[in-house]
């Protein structure tokens, strides 16, 4: 008999959207699926959306979060995971696609690579009219590229062994960004993990990037820094891997590069909090923390300088003075 494969989607107010993802469930040439997908109190037509697609076809399956657990996308797929049957998992986002194929050449794969814990395949994006394939870089230690923020692949692209993905648990839930390096670090840190990456094959999956609220994603990605931090840095020390802790200071460079300074905020609070906790994990040394603490005030009392500046050369070049 067929692999039976569980496709897991979390989804919130999605109902613009979400019809496209499970189109692309239906049109798998691979018949053998379950589709759970975990609405998370969706406040438009989503659920509606959902009733209509179980109704037409059996293999789908909803279920809205318990009230009583933690909001988010990472509890939602772990509901997903632990109502499934398949032998296999993929998780998949609700406004992101499979190809028809999907599903046969992993399993097909998988079938030729059954001593494997979790196999992984490119993804396109959508960009424009076109959809660009996402090359997956070779390297030589997949685990280092996780920690230093370098994500080689994302959520869609990995098919796992269910019994694997639940020996791990699930996502740590509770994180608003982050949930899906953070599986990624722990999955790679169980000792013997076996996994192959397929690159030299077409994308099969596809992503499409939308815009997002800028400031609630710089909110979302601090709250996740406070969770994600000490959480790697456990599993390192747990592992007897605390010399990789250093490879996390790419995060803190990814806080200030992309929401700290394009911000043109303060900061302050968030900042020292960041800098301090990233000096008593271990990941900044004393030196670094002393330097970086000291450019870091510097360029707050250049910015206010720069500020005084500019109000008084308005101010010299107004006419009523």
């Amino acid at each position: 008999m067929e692999p039976l494969v569980s496709i897991i989607i979390p989804t919130f107010n999605r109902a613009h959207l979400i019809v496209k993802t499970l189109n692309s469930v239906i049109q798998q040439t691979y018949h053998n699926w379950e589709c759970i997908i975990v609405d998370d109190f969706s406040k438009d037509k989503t659920v509606d959306v959902l009733r209509a697609f179980c109704n037409q076809d059996k293999r789908f399956k909803f279920y809205v979060r318990p009230e009583e657990q933690v909001k988010g996308a990472p509890t939602c797929r772990n509901i997903g995971l632990f109502k499934s049957n398949g032998d296999y998992v993929i998780f998949l986002d609700s406004d992101d696609t499979l190809m028809p194929e999907c599903l046969n050449n992993r399993i097909l794969e998988f079938q030729k690579n059954h001593e494997q814990d979790f196999l992984i395949f490119p993804m396109g994006i959508k960009k424009d009219d076109a959809v660009l394939k996402r090359d997956i870089q070779e390297s030589s230690i997949h685990l280092i590229d996780f920690l230093n923020y370098k994500l080689p692949w994302s959520i869609m692209c990995p098919i796992w062994k269910r019994g694997f993905i639940i020996n791990l648990k699930g996502f740590k839930e509770g994180y608003p960004r982050l949930n899906d390096p953070e599986l990624m670090i722990r999955a790679l840190l169980v000792p013997n993990v076996k996994y192959k990456v397929f690159n030299n094959v077409e994308y099969d999956t596809v992503y499409y990037p939308n815009i997002t609220d800028w400031t609630l994603l710089k909110e979302k990605y601090f709250n996740s820094l406070l969770l994600f931090i000490p959480d790697i840095c456990n599993e390192l020390e747990l592992r007897k891997n605390s010399k990789l802790k250093k490879n996390l200071n790419n995060y803190l460079k990814v806080w200030f590069r992309d929401f700290y300074f394009p911000s043109n905020q303060n900061l302050l609070h968030e900042n020292r909090i960041l800098i301090k906790m990233f000096y008593k994990r271990g990941i900044t040394s004393l030196t670094k923390t002393i330097g970086l603490t000291i450019m870091y005030y510097s360029y707050i009392v250049l910015s206010y300088l720069r500020r005084v500046l500019i109000k008084n050369i308005i101010k010299i070049t107004d006419n009523k003075n």
